[in-house]
């Protein structure tokens, strides 16, 4: 995207979105996992924000929670991709694959922990 469509885009409410939700991304990357999930708050508390920004938001804001280390607040978000009828086939799919991936963390978790009790 050319640098005069990337203004233009900011002038719709998807554009704008996307660029919200491109700046989340950017913190997650960038260490800032806190500052991520403000962004993917502030997407997700908007009433406007379409189901397709939403469910990225969504999966970002779990794999912030879960680079935290708060798989309860990680599995939450990706219950509810999941259970989000117009969430994209790709966004439902991460979902399903990063939900198995916490489940697994959380029970050798509990394994190392009865190892060791």
């Amino acid at each position: 995207m050319g640098f005069f469509d990337q203004i233009a885009s900011l002038f719709s409410r998807n554009g704008r979105d996307d660029h919200r939700l491109r700046k989340g991304m950017n913190h997650a990357h960038a260490q800032r996992p806190a500052q991520a999930i403000a962004v993917y708050d502030s997407l997700l508390e908007c009433e406007s924000t379409s189901a397709t920004v939403r469910a990225r938001a969504l999966f970002n804001r779990a794999l912030a929670h879960s680079l935290m280390k708060d798989d309860q607040k990680a599995i939450a978000d990706l219950q509810e991709v999941l259970s989000m009828r117009a969430a994209p086939e790709n966004v439902q799919m991460a979902a399903r694959n990063q939900l198995s991936r916490v489940y697994n963390r959380v029970q050798r978790g509990r394994d190392r922990a009865e190892e060791q009790a």
